[in-house]
């Protein structure tokens, strides 16, 4: 007879895209009856161990109000369904209204007396009121009885800024977030890619791709790229930025009319993603501040050097194998002198490239097994 597996409500409001793929890595490998409360968008593979509850839909919502109606609605649903599933751990991705979550995170606690887990992506949002949040997080991660993080850099920060004890917060990596494209698939994409980026051939290219907001620091690539000649007239490399631009207070217009300059404010397929990612030389990460990026783990998929801040969890992987250059700030004047230290150095940047022993070892780093593992060890230890 098989040993009972113990029940764990694990919920992610956020669970799309890049999101929805660390979900599927992380659960992949935990052996315990897994309810998943996700997203009515979920759009990645589907595992059939576990029990899918999509019950998020505020994500389709045109208006902030009707948003919150949504989200409220959908933890009720998640409620009722936790008192019937009497799950010993819930573990959070993500708050969406800090202080309703909050609320939450109470009566699972001390009314419906469940051990609850957070993964603290970052330590506190990137948008709204961040005082508010402060204030509220501070009370949350008080309650949680385990917060995890993906870096020793984060847990310092966040048991000194809040004053938590540090046996609460577990450093659990976050996982490479590889594409699920087919050979077929892209080998047709890449043939209409080709003519669309002809203009790429035989440059040196410097790549943002995705989202880009502030935090991001796509703004200071910018300034530093149109504000250098050597590099904004240089007819031997080219500057990528191609992505939704999500924050409006961003001003990237600079890049306009810049011949060797390609800036397209819209979302990227993951196709076109990945095609993007094999025909850049360097990737580029200015970021002001981050815990771990999501991005910088999709890059390491397809072996890209990258240049990036030393913040969070960002720069770890250049402390396993050299895959990349740290920038001393995110500042202008040091993204524009790192810039064009590179174009001046394309041997340097073949050599990162072609270096499958390091990119090997870093990716054998970030392993998913691994970090299952270590989850459901974490969950083991409330029981």
């Amino acid at each position: 007879m098989s040993k009972k597996k113990e029940r764990i409500a694990y919920v992610d409001p956020q669970s799309m895209i890049n999101l929805a793929k660390y979900d599927y890595y992380l659960l992949r490998d935990i052996d315990m009856d897994i309810h998943y409360f996700c997203s009515k968008q979920y759009d990645f593979e589907v595992n059939p161990r576990i029990s899918y509850r999509k019950v998020f839909s505020y994500n389709k919502m045109e208006h902030n109000w009707q948003k919150a109606i949504s989200y409220v609605w959908s933890w009720m649903l998640i409620l009722v369904f936790i008192l019937r599933l009497q799950p010993k751990v819930v573990h959070i991705q993500w708050f969406r209204i800090p202080r309703f979550d909050y609320f939450i995170v109470c009566i699972l606690r001390y009314i419906f007396k469940i051990k609850v887990v957070y993964t603290a992506h970052n330590i506190l949002p990137h948008q709204g009121n961040e005082h508010a949040s402060a204030k509220t997080f501070r009370k949350a991660y008080h309650a949680f009885d385990r917060v995890i993080v993906h870096s020793q850099t984060t847990k310092d920060e966040l048991v000194t800024l809040f004053n938590i004890d540090a046996r609460k917060v577990k450093v659990i990596r976050h996982g490479i977030l590889p594409f699920n494209i087919s050979d077929e698939t892209y080998k047709k994409c890449a043939e209409e890619y080709d003519k669309k980026y002809a203009s790429l051939k035989g440059k040196t290219i410097f790549t943002s791709l995705g989202f880009q907001n502030y935090y991001k620091g796509t703004d200071l690539l910018a300034k530093a790229w149109t504000s250098t000649p050597s590099l904004c007239q240089n007819s031997d490399c080219m500057l990528l930025i191609i992505g939704k631009v999500n924050d409006t207070s961003m001003d990237l217009s600079m890049l306009k009319g810049i011949k060797n300059v390609i800036f397209d404010n819209r979302r990227v397929s993951d196709e076109e993603f990945v095609y993007l990612l094999r025909h850049t030389d360097v990737y580029v990460l200015p970021y002001r501040e981050i815990s771990q990026s999501g991005a910088m783990l999709t890059i390491l998929t397809e072996h890209v050097p990258m240049l990036l801040t030393d913040v969070g969890a960002l720069a770890e992987p250049l402390s396993i194998a050299r895959i990349g250059w740290k920038l001393r700030d995110a500042n202008e004047q040091d993204i524009k002198e790192s810039l064009l230290r590179l174009v001046d150095n394309k041997e340097e940047i073949l050599a990162i490239k072609n270096d499958s022993q390091a990119w090997e070892k870093v990716c054998l780093f970030y392993d998913w097994k691994h970090i299952s593992e270590q989850t459901q060890q974490l969950y083991e230890s409330l029981f």
